[in-house]
């Protein structure tokens, strides 16, 4: 049976896990679900994940929530993907310090209706955003790859996400060792597949309402 990856290609945390498979070149199927495309308040997705939320991985009846736990569960599985502690380390700092901020600013300047959006919120968040920042540059500064040696699931955790920090409109300060280690990222033919796509449809001054998912 094919493996099942559930949620919207819009979501950063839905590309992670898409990002990955296309590099460790494993078969799968995606179906749509979250955000306009429901799936996830019906009883056989809260089985799989009470959260009701995306991404989930489903394979025969084993099925896996959160991200980040199915990026660990692919590496260690498959591979060839680098997996270490120093790896995990920043997988954590991804979903502890970059992820909440970003989220923040990403309301701010793209999910919102520009009537709806608050400046002071968005300064506040952009201050939060750009120390996480300083703290991955200050990293990348002296090496090549996250956890010191090479590509690891770390760069999956994180890529997306700073791939769309780079891509909004916000005050980012100047961070040209993130920058160049995004370039590495961009040049791989997996990311500009699952990583590089449009997210227009999360746009609130373009669509109209407010997305709460």
């Amino acid at each position: 049976m094919t493996p099942v990856l559930w949620g919207r290609k819009s979501s950063v945390n839905v590309q992670k896990v898409m990002w990955m498979l296309a590099e460790i070149g494993r078969a799968y199927e995606r179906i749509d679900a979250g955000f306009t495309y429901g799936q996830v308040g019906t009883s056989t997705f809260s089985q799989m994940n009470p959260n009701r939320r995306v991404p989930v991985w489903q394979d025969g009846d084993f099925s896996l929530w959160e991200s980040h736990a199915i990026l660990r569960h692919l590496a260690r599985s498959n591979g060839p993907v680098g997996y270490d502690a120093v790896a995990d380390q920043w997988m954590e700092f991804v979903t502890s310090t970059l992820q909440p901020p970003f989220i923040s600013v990403f309301y701010q300047t793209v999910r919102l209706p520009k009537e709806t959006r608050n400046k002071d919120i968005l300064e506040q968040q952009s201050d939060i955003l750009n120390a996480a920042l300083a703290v991955i540059e200050s990293r990348l500064s002296t090496v090549d790859w996250l956890n010191g040696t090479e590509f690891s699931t770390a760069e999956i955790a994180m890529g997306p996400v700073m791939h769309r920090i780079f891509d909004i409109d916000w005050d980012r300060k100047d961070v040209p060792a993130i920058q160049r280690w995004l370039h590495r990222l961009r040049d791989r033919p997996a990311f500009q597949n699952c990583v590089m796509i449009s997210y227009d449809e999360l746009r609130g001054d373009l669509n109209g309402f407010t997305v709460t998912s």
